[in-house]
């Protein structure tokens, strides 16, 4: 089986400008897709105009998004959830390592897919654009919210003229890590956008107390902060959180209480 994905008309938009959009969006989509084949990057098939409309075809994942999948088993042990998410990092640094670099810009769990082999897989390259890197050169940028997924976008995307980056990237993991780790998104205790987006320009940042499901004394607080710097150069690389990921001891009754072992994790 697999899966198509539409890419259609903004019907607010008169037909030259939807025309137009249209013809960018489905181009940058397909080339930064093809451009990032990787074991944790859903794989890119090829496309399809029927009836004028592009679609976009990949594999069929039966599990679902990473979201759905730890909905249907909510026994999953901290340990497979970790698992996940090192697979979700595999595939964004390969993402930020291409020449010229990319930045996916989307990061949250409805765009981790689990496959039918339970790994996790990166999906969504739409509203592709041009950006300058963090090297000075010229690369690709993914990007587009919603108004539920506020709390994964960095304090600096919500200026009105950046960009994603890698930094924003990083900013945005650290809200998958809280989400798939507690159960809850970050902010998740407002039911809108403006407070979250309020919040996160205040320098706000998610805490335990809110979070029950991740307990305050876990060392992946720690990096979490890190990870929401209101300073973008001040957070770890992807690479770097690859490397501070710890694995709880399978072995360990009470994950909940006790340290985590230092796991080298190299990357593919």
């Amino acid at each position: 089986m697999v899966a198509i994905k539409c890419i259609r008309l903004n019907e607010d938009l008169d037909d030259g400008r939807s025309q137009d959009r249209l013809v960018k969006r489905f181009t940058r989509e397909t080339v930064v897709w093809q451009a990032a084949q990787h074991p944790n990057i859903v794989p890119f098939y090829g496309y399809q105009i029927a009836d004028g409309e592009p679609m976009l075809v990949s594999p069929w994942c039966e599990n679902g998004g990473l979201h759905t999948f730890l909905c249907n088993n909510p026994s999953l042990s901290d340990v497979d959830k970790l698992k996940l998410l090192r697979d979700a990092a595999h595939g964004l640094a390969h993402l930020h390592s291409l020449d010229p670099p990319v930045a996916h810009g989307d990061i949250k769990p409805e765009n981790i897919m689990i496959t039918d082999d339970g790994h996790g897989a990166l999906r969504n390259f739409g509203h592709s654009r041009l950006m300058i890197g963090l090297n000075g050169h010229t690369g690709l940028t993914t990007g587009g919210q919603g108004a539920e997924w506020a709390g994964y976008q960095a304090k600096e995307l919500y200026d009105g003229y950046s960009r994603p980056t890698s930094m924003s990237d990083v900013f945005s993991f650290g809200g998958l890590i809280l989400a798939t780790m507690s159960g809850k998104p970050p902010f998740h205790q407002h039911k809108s956008a403006p407070p979250i987006i309020l919040a996160i320009n205040k320098g706000q940042m998610p805490i335990p107390t809110e979070h029950p499901g991740l307990p305050e004394a876990d060392p992946l607080w720690g990096l979490l902060r890190k990870c929401w710097d209101p300073v973008p150069t001040r957070r770890p690389s992807i690479r770097r959180i690859i490397a501070e990921v710890r694995l709880y001891d399978s072995d360990t009754p009470s994950l909940n209480n006790c340290g985590r072992i230092l796991d080298s994790l190299k990357l593919r």
